[in-house]
């Protein structure tokens, strides 16, 4: 008698969010830059993307962060492909700015066309940053939405940082185990006809 194994789909999954930490461009240390777009991301408006790198806090990943209020306010996006209808994990880093309020440091999430969130927080009393990771589920309506970041509150150049941005979608199969399984059953199916007859 033959013994015939089935392996379960393996499971996979993958961050969907290019340059999510913000390591691209490489900005020297102690030093920050405002940018019109940079890998991944372009400005929706205000001056530009900023990037800092040890200037005022410490990344929560790699070396860099973005900080949305510039020069003044300002927000960026990323259109990202994805399945309409599917779920999806959105994570990211906030923190004050370390010697802000709250009144300055506001950031808003819009995914999908809407607004997701609104967040703040003071940085009152902080001489680092300090991180907090907001996940959110979000199922998208067609098959390439529009994830954005905007500044809000007082516009003045001290704002909100964000760090490691992440949209992972739900485990999907690896098709190789899939053909496995396929395979397997095919082959079930076969010896059971031969048995038959």
């Amino acid at each position: 008698m033959l013994a015939v194994a089935v392996f379960p789909a393996a499971l996979a999954h993958a961050n969907l969010i290019t340059n999510g930490s913000f390591e691209t461009p490489d900005q020297p240390t102690g030093t920050w830059s405002v940018y019109g777009s940079i890998p991944g991301w372009t400005t929706t408006f205000g001056p530009g993307i900023e990037i800092q790198d040890h200037v005022t806090g410490l990344a929560y990943d790699g070396d860099q962060f973005v900080e949305l209020d510039s020069h003044s306010h300002s927000g960026m996006l990323q259109q990202v492909a994805v399945t309409a209808g599917a779920s999806y994990d959105l994570s990211f880093a906030y923190s004050p700015r370390p010697g802000v309020a709250a009144t300055s440091t506001g950031i808003e999430v819009w995914f999908d066309g809407g607004l997701l969130d609104t967040i703040a927080g003071s940085g009152i009393g902080l001489s680092d940053t300090s991180w907090s990771v907001l996940n959110y589920s979000v199922i998208p309506t067609g098959n390439l939405v529009n994830l954005e970041f905007r500044a809000v509150g007082t516009s003045e150049s001290l704002g909100g940082y964000i760090d490691d941005v992440q949209l992972n979608g739900s485990t999907v199969p690896v098709p190789g185990a899939v053909v496995l399984g396929t395979l397997g059953m095919s082959l079930v199916g076969w010896l059971r006809r031969r048995q038959v007859l």
